[in-house]
């Protein structure tokens, strides 16, 4: 899944993400760019400085489509169009 970043992705957006993906027993990774992260690592999210109107994805070898809800009624994400 492709989003688009509405604010900045530092601590407590981080750590916010991070309890959302950490309820997932699969995998998620998040791509910006080149860069790739373990998308339940507040380190990892934090290093890939995401900033608003930023576009990342979403992978995951499990159904994603409950993650992307709940990211989406975050407030923190926009889906791309």
């Amino acid at each position: 899944m492709r989003l688009i970043a509405k604010k900045p992705i530092y601590a407590g957006n981080a750590s916010q993400f991070v309890q959302f993906t950490s309820s997932y027993e699969e995998a998620v990774y998040v791509k910006k760019g080149d860069k790739t992260a373990d998308g339940k690592s507040l380190l990892g999210l934090i290093a890939l400085s995401i900033q608003p109107g930023q576009e990342i994805e979403i992978s995951s070898e499990g159904n994603v489509d409950s993650l992307q809800k709940k990211l989406l009624a975050s407030d923190l994400f926009d889906a791309v169009k």
